[in-house]
């Protein structure tokens, strides 16, 4: 009778688990995409001020960059 109770509870837990499913996943993918512009945010802190005259941009462009709006 245990296993009965126990597979009826999971089977009550399925539609919550199925709503919180895209939740989950948007969450996921919102977090990888934070990651990525961590790491570009980390990249362009590191380059020195000749390297960005070099690459034709400022500090104040680090915003556009990271977001992916910038146009030269």
């Amino acid at each position: 009778m245990a296993t009965l109770t126990s597979s009826a509870s999971h089977s009550s837990q399925a539609p919550f688990l199925d709503l919180l499913q895209p939740t989950l996943n948007a969450f996921t993918v919102w977090r990888a995409e934070q990651r990525k512009r961590a790491q570009i945010a980390r990249e362009l802190a590191t380059c020195t001020d000749r390297e960005l005259f070099d690459l034709r941009v400022q500090r104040a462009d680090f915003p556009a960059i990271i977001n992916g709006t910038y146009t030269r």
